[in-house]
């Protein structure tokens, strides 16, 4: 059975969302990442009524385009529903109501015509443009103002910021402009006679889809498909905000085993090494082939400065390590988990034998979260983000079995042999699992296989400077 999930806030409430489609799911505004977190299957589909764009990154072209070559059907209406079929029609999304047809015909051009300022429970606080207009264009029609008043309040309304666009400060700006008697018998005619046009399309959008719509997008609305439309901003999107096993993201899984898997360096040399040759392995193996490709792309140790191998390698590698080894060493530090190469997976699927399945890592990822939780929910002032690097640094030393004198160059080469760009980058990708991770290995050092007092959430939290 399909599943209808609806995205709508201040210009439909979820209660009336279930009046008019009964069994839909309901979220809040759509904001990134949403789209890629539902697990909508094919046949299902999406409505897009509101989004947010100002307090967080809005919903993506290309996350709706994911959607669509899913066989999953996307429409929109009213809002930033609107604004993205106006902009998406072309490739298969629906767009419902006069505001998306305002806004595919050119009539209008700008994403503040549908914006609004509203609670966190999605109760608005300013008035959108084009609901103001709408008011305006039919008390002129209905013969209450003249079409010039009506294009004037217009005008004043549209200079108002959409965070200060309200009724009350268009009354304000009529008073000093002179017009404050067109927009008194504006505003006590459209009182009368009340009309939301971003909740009527809204409305409609969801009575085609509770009839059965909309159809499947004809063939020649899918050809964008076969294009290399999936960019590296898609694939990191997609290990980032898709749910895996265990419910949590990949992208999480992957960092959590290249931080503690004690076997990924292995694996990640293996798989960058296989990248460079392209496949073309010989019986000698991958690292001779990797060889024989550098040395046929020109790639030479001899050429390289003293500073340039520096950077890469260790002293005590500079002195001990053979050409060969040290340009194996190069390749695999030199690549990172960079989603604009294929190298760098963005599924489980694509990660082949770089992550070891056989882990409970999803089971150990969701425990740290739900530590971070705890934390925050006891104390707001206890996130993540306050946690001491230095801290989090030396319980990388230890847990990577490092020397607790190793300096930045054996930092950073044990870092980079694990697909980080340096050991700083590596710091800050532990944040998310740092409390976790301590919370467990002091619950095993204790034999009780569960957080004791010293290692509950509160107690970590006041130790994590």
């Amino acid at each position: 059975m399909s599943t209808v999930h609806v995205f709508s806030g201040p210009t439909l409430p979820a209660a009336r969302v279930r009046e008019l489609l009964p069994g839909a799911v309901c979220h809040p505004p759509v904001r990134h990442g949403d789209l890629l977190r539902l697990d909508a299957t094919p046949g299902d589909a999406v409505v897009i009524i509101d989004g947010v764009w100002h307090q967080s990154a809005p919903v993506r072209h290309k996350e709706i385009l994911v959607l669509l070559a899913e066989g999953v059907r996307v429409v929109g209406a009213a809002s930033m529903g609107a604004l993205r079929a106006a902009e998406l029609s072309p490739y298969g999304m629906t767009g419902v109501g006069s505001i998306f047809e305002d806004l595919a015909a050119g009539g209008l051009d700008a994403d503040d015509e549908v914006a609004v300022l509203h609670t966190p429970e999605g109760r608005p606080v300013s008035e959108a443009l084009v609901s103001i207009r709408a008011a305006l264009v039919r008390c002129a029609a209905a013969g209450q103002i003249s079409e010039a008043d009506a294009d004037a309040l217009e005008g004043l309304a549209r200079a108002l910021p959409y965070t200060r666009r309200t009724w009350a400060a268009l009354a304000r700006r009529a008073r000093e402009e002179g017009a404050g008697a067109a927009f008194a018998e504006a505003d006590g005619w459209r009182r009368r006679n009340p009309y939301d046009v971003k909740a009527e399309d809204a409305e409609r959008a969801l009575g085609m889809v509770a009839k059965g719509g909309p159809p499947a997008p004809d063939t020649g609305a899918r050809v964008w498909e076969g294009e290399p439309w999936r960019t590296s901003f898609v694939r990191y999107w997609a290990a980032v905000h898709r749910r895996g096993p265990g419910g949590v993201p990949f992208l999480a899984v992957l960092q959590h085993q290249q931080l503690y898997d004690d076997g990924f360096a292995a694996r990640w040399r293996a798989r960058v090494l296989a990248a460079v040759t392209g496949g073309d392995i010989g019986p000698d193996g991958v690292e001779a082939a990797a060889l024989r490709t550098a040395d046929a792309e020109g790639v030479d140790v001899a050429a390289m400065s003293r500073q340039q191998l520096a950077f890469w390698l260790t002293p005590a590698e500079l002195r001990t390590l053979a050409p060969g080894e040290v340009l194996l060493r190069i390749m695999v530090r030199s690549a990172r988990l960079d989603g604009a190469w294929s190298v760098w997976p963005s599924s489980l699927t694509e990660a082949g034998d770089l992550v070891d399945d056989t882990l409970p890592t999803a089971e150990a990822v969701a425990s740290a979260y739900a530590v971070n939780s705890a934390i925050e929910a006891a104390d707001a002032r206890h996130t993540i983000a306050h946690l001491s690097p230095d801290r989090i640094g030396r319980h990388l030393v230890s847990r990577w079995q490092l020397a607790p004198c190793a300096g930045r160059p054996e930092l950073d080469a044990a870092a980079r042999d694990r697909g980080f760009r340096d050991f700083a980058g590596a710091v800050e990708v532990s944040r998310a699992f740092y409390l976790g991770n301590r919370a467990e290995t002091s619950a095993v050092s204790a034999g009780t296989g569960s957080p004791s007092c010293a290692t509950c959430p509160v107690a970590i939290a006041r130790a994590r400077t």
